[in-house]
């Protein structure tokens, strides 16, 4: 039989109510998935406005290519839920909403193909057809449309669990809920649509598009409803309904025997109404306490708490003491879980440093962000005056020019609201909260008690902040003053060597030129004798050549530390080997060891990578490094060498580390800095000795200067580990070199015209 009329008339209220939809969203571009959505729930309405075609009933017409009006009206209700399904990705924000679509259109595809497929026996839309569906015969295109129906609608709720779940605002959390009651009215009311049942059907019309009417409003909407508040709220309405009843049946049930025409019956009536109010007044007081606990409100208002909070502040001027405080106002009146304080510090006329403390209300992270006056977030904290919402500064049209930066650093902080601090016209610092315990949106009060507690907090604030200040300078007075006394003794013991180098420069410099004018006259005595012959001239050669090399030695260092005073020491790198390297600068030496009979081991040389090195730069370092340890280590001592492979942690480049260790005298911790400085010596410069490797002798001051800087050049480091100097017991001293594999960009280089001659230094 034909369906009723009033079938056509909802079918076509429907179809304009989409319409209508439809046309609120085309002014908004950025809901196009949205508006396809709505155009495809309007030809799944609209396709019940088309009576069908009555030959031998009303589903035995057909329609294009054979399709029945109701498997006609399957097809399109399935296209409209594969889009919503990828629509609901889309409103999520969540990854995958165009793949979505298309396994829902596949969906959609495989459906028209199995029911052409097996046509003669497809049930879709007929009456009591899901019933039917699984009933054998097996019936293809109800199975996988149903099947298809349980797969979206599973995915969807899923998909917003998971949302919820992992919302980190509460708004955002509220969104995703409301999301949540309209899926289910969605899915339900598409199901019911085409259901094949003339009731069934309507209402599921009706359902479906209350789900949609909702889906526009949370698409469009800034704030959605907080369905958390309104769930709660009811309950307490119902409840709080329930409990009046029942005081008010009981009233009725004692004063049902109650005669008002008795003597003193009105007086009875009305003790048992004022009973029954006593009764009621405190049980709607607990009522509105637990509701209010449930809701994470607190029963005072903003002036209550102001003056409460006025009492707690009042003489605190200690900043951590100022923010527990604060805190703890912020806890038991607005019932969140985390809070802080922001400094906010001027860095120049255009920008405002904000830098939280790291004490507060929960885990606050060390981040500092900077804000430019000319920002959205300062207008609305400093020019208006008013609080500001995590949720506006992500979602907000408002704030979309905001910074990434600024955004990024307000969201690392990962709170929901923020509260200026202003004195005397100043940004003087911002209150922030967190999410209430409640995990429920801020509402209109509890801004207004945040933007009250921050008025308060001003006059406090600054004058924590000038104490705060004061301490500080305080403590930097008294750091730059030990510093002072530091550079003083230091530049005490720098003043002392500029003393011991004349001392030393000058028995340096003139045992060799007393050497070349002894020989000279020497020579020339002999010579006005005639008594020269070639041995005597040779051994004197001989004698004059080593004068000249300790003096050509003496000046080439004096030369080196000008350079490296002047950053003028151009180095000339080439592929070599710390083998090698340290192969070369010990071979001359290898004498003095003898002599003085010590033991040198190396270990751990072999295998390493090749390094990119000024040879014969390096070998100078290393071989004043070796020498100072021979100098200073007593007669049958220990040197030993020690190399390994490591990887730097800042840079994550690989690098060479050299351990030289000694049993000699040791090395005071307060000059452990000091040889590394020029002409500085630790010994008595009157006990200086010319001998280059003799025990406690001593040269002018300049080798290990020149190490450094040579190892510096490379962009590596060198320093000296020692547990104190002590001629007796001998506690020695080790002095670590690294050098990285590969020098840095910043190395001064000077491209050689060829290889440099290391062959001849072998």
């Amino acid at each position: 039989m034909n369906l009723p009329p009033f079938s056509y008339i909802l079918a076509g209220v429907l179809s304009v109510g989409y319409l209508l939809l439809m046309g609120v969203v085309a002014f908004n571009r950025s809901r196009r998935w949205l508006l396809v959505t709505l155009l495809t729930a309007l030809l799944a309405q609209a396709i019940h406005i088309v009576h069908p075609l009555a030959n031998e009933g009303p589903y035995a017409a057909l329609f294009i290519g054979g399709v029945t009006q109701p498997a006609l009206a399957v097809y399109l209700t399935a296209l409209f839920l594969a889009f919503f399904g990828g629509f609901t990705f889309r409103y999520l924000k969540r990854p995958g909403a165009i793949v979505w679509l298309l396994i829902g259109l596949v969906w959609w595809a495989s459906l028209i193909v199995v029911s052409f497929f097996v046509f003669n026996r497809a049930l879709l839309g007929q009456p009591e057809w899901f019933g039917q569906a699984f009933a054998a015969p097996l019936d293809a295109p109800s199975a996988l449309a149903i099947l298809g129906w349980a797969v979206i609608g599973f995915v969807a709720l899923l998909s917003t669990f998971a949302a919820y779940t992992s919302a980190h605002l509460p708004e955002v959390a509220s969104r995703v809920l409301f999301w949540l009651v309209v899926t289910p009215l969605v899915m339900i009311g598409a199901a019911l649509g085409v259901s094949g049942n003339d009731a069934l059907k309507q209402a599921g019309w009706i359902v479906q598009f209350v789900g949609m009417l909702g889906a526009v409003y949370a698409a469009l909407a800034y704030r959605v409803m907080d369905v958390r508040r309104v769930v709660r709220l009811g309950l307490g309405s119902i409840l709080l309904t329930i409990v009046t009843a029942g005081l008010i049946f009981v009233a009725l049930i004692v004063g049902r025997g109650i005669d008002p025409a008795v003597d003193n019956g009105l007086l009875v009536l009305a003790l048992l109404a004022v009973v029954g109010a006593l009764i009621y007044m405190p049980i709607r007081g607990v009522f509105q306490s637990v509701a209010n606990r449930a809701a994470g409100r607190s029963s005072d208002d903003s002036a209550q708490v102001a003056r409460r909070y006025s009492q707690d502040i009042a003489g605190v001027v200690e900043l951590d003491e100022l923010v527990d405080v604060a805190m703890n106002t912020l806890r038991d009146s607005l019932r969140v879980k985390r809070g802080g304080l922001l400094l906010a510090t001027r860095d120049d006329n255009d920008t405002i440093r904000l830098e939280p403390m790291s004490k507060g209300m929960g885990d606050i992270p060390e981040v500092k962000g900077w804000m430019p006056k000319d920002s959205q977030p300062y207008k609305v904290l400093f020019d208006r005056q008013s609080t500001l919402l995590q949720f506006d500064l992500e979602y907000s049209r408002d704030y979309a020019n905001v910074a990434p930066e600024l955004k990024s650093f307000f969201k690392q902080l990962r709170m929901g609201a923020y509260a200026p601090i202003i004195v005397q016209g100043q940004l003087s610092g911002v209150l922030a909260v967190g999410q209430k315990g409640s995990d429920d949106p801020f509402n209109p009060r509890d801004l207004e008690v945040l933007a009250t507690i921050a008025n308060q907090t001003g006059v406090s604030l600054r004058n924590a902040r000038l104490v705060n200040d004061l301490r500080k300078a305080s403590e930097e007075m008294q750091s730059l003053n030990k510093d002072l006394v530091q550079t003083k003794d230091r530049l005490e013991k720098l003043d002392s060597v500029k003393t011991d180098f004349v001392t030393v420069a000058s028995h340096e410099l003139r045992t060799p030129l007393a050497q070349i004018r002894g020989y000279t006259d020497i020579l020339d005595a002999l010579n006005d004798q005639g008594m020269l012959n070639p041995d005597q001239v040779g051994g004197m050669t001989v004698n004059l050549r080593k004068a000249t090399d300790r003096l050509e030695r003496l000046i080439g260092d004096m030369l080196d530390v000008s350079q490296l005073d002047t950053d003028a020491m151009d180095l000339r790198f080439a592929q070599t080997t710390a083998e090698n390297v340290l192969r070369l600068a010990i071979e001359p030496l290898t004498e003095s060891i003898k002599q003085r009979k010590l033991t040198l081991v190396a270990r751990g040389l072999r295998g390493l990578p090749p390094i990119e090195a000024d040879m014969q730069r390096l070998v100078q370092a290393f071989r004043n490094v070796v020498l100072n340890a021979i100098k200073f280590t007593p007669d049958g001592g220990q040197i030993g060498i020690t190399a390994n492979l490591q990887k730097n942690d800042s840079t994550g480049n690989d690098e060479i580390k050299i351990a030289i260790q000694d049993t000699g005298i040791g090395i005071d911790p307060r000059n452990q800095e000091l040889i590394f400085e020029k002409f500085f010596r630790v010994s008595d410069p009157g006990l200086h000795s010319t001998g280059t490797t003799k025990f406690m002798g001593a040269g002018p001051g300049l080798g290990l200067t020149i190490a450094r800087g040579v190892i510096g050049g490379h962009g590596g480091r060198i320093w000296v580990e020692s547990t104190g100097h002590d001629p007796q017991k001998l506690p020695g001293s080790t002095f670590y070199i690294v050098l990285p594999v590969s020098p840095p960009e910043g190395a001064k280089r000077v491209t050689p015209f060829e290889q440099p001659q290391v062959a001849a230094a072998r």
